[in-house]
């Protein structure tokens, strides 16, 4: 006796897949913001945008979205949230416990329940295993983001890339601040300050105040605002991340104004 009642074939499976997808992200070719990066600050940001009906591209160039929340700290699978951000942690379903006056969440919930939240918006599309390589800019704004496969990136093909516009652009990638890089590549009066040493307590603070426009069409969150602007580094905490989004977002909003 079969356990399966309505089989899919292989070539069903293939055509659906295929449909569904270029279906998304040719839609996905003009958006109101992309967001390179879906760390925290990212998930955040594009959700907010998309409360506010903005069409919001996400691009990360991992297999699993997230950033570094999966790992907690040194593979402790847990991280810390100052009690602050209970607002956003109860916008994305995510359960904590109260301890010491901080919040402890599970890293493996934390990161999943952020990006069911911004992967399920109905304004938000997120595409992973895509890779940022240049920025598309019209009269001196930047105007969108050029991207690549990222496996086509890791061994170094000579494929061309394609584009993908939107009214602004905003670098949450992290450490290595990879659009902030490219923008002042092309502009080196553009000055770049690394991150400083680890202080989380301060580097919370800083990640929120660094948030800001980085040139016109261009926004900065995260650690890349902190790589922008020389904001200390920060372990396994994340509460500021979570507000350097919500600032991204205002931000972002302000610049458009309504739609």
């Amino acid at each position: 006796m079969t356990e399966i009642k309505h089989p899919v074939s292989d070539g069903d499976v293939t055509s659906l897949i295929l449909k569904h997808y270029f279906d998304e992200i040719r839609a996905a070719v003009e958006s109101d913001v992309i967001v390179v990066g879906a760390g925290p600050a990212g998930l955040v940001c594009a959700w907010t945008l998309g409360d506010q009906g903005y069409r919001v591209t996400l691009f990360d160039k991992k297999l699993a979205p997230g950033g570094g929340i999966w790992g907690g700290g040194m593979t402790f699978n847990r991280i810390v949230v100052q009690r602050d951000v209970e607002p956003i942690l109860r916008e994305a379903g995510v359960e904590w416990t109260e301890d010491g006056g901080a919040l402890v969440l599970s890293s493996v919930v934390f990161a999943s329940r952020l990006i069911a939240k911004a992967s399920s918006h109905p304004k938000v599309s997120l595409f992973n295993l895509v890779t940022v390589v240049d920025l598309h800019a019209t009269e001196g704004r930047i105007t969108g983001v050029v991207v690549n496969n990222t496996g086509v990136e890791m061994v170094g093909l000579h494929v061309d890339p394609l584009v993908f516009r939107a009214r602004a652009v905003l670098d949450g990638t992290g450490h290595d601040a990879v659009l902030a890089n490219l923008y002042a590549r092309r502009h080196p009066e553009t000055k770049l300050t690394r991150e400083s040493f680890m202080n989380a307590e301060r580097g919370e603070e800083d990640t929120v105040a660094n948030t800001q426009m980085l040139a016109p069409g261009l926004f900065v969150a995260g650690m890349a605002a902190n790589n922008v602007a020389g904001g200390s580094r920060m372990g396994p905490l994340f509460g500021g991340m979570l507000l350097s989004g919500k600032k991204a977002a205002r931000l972002i909003a302000g610049s458009l104004g309504s739609l």
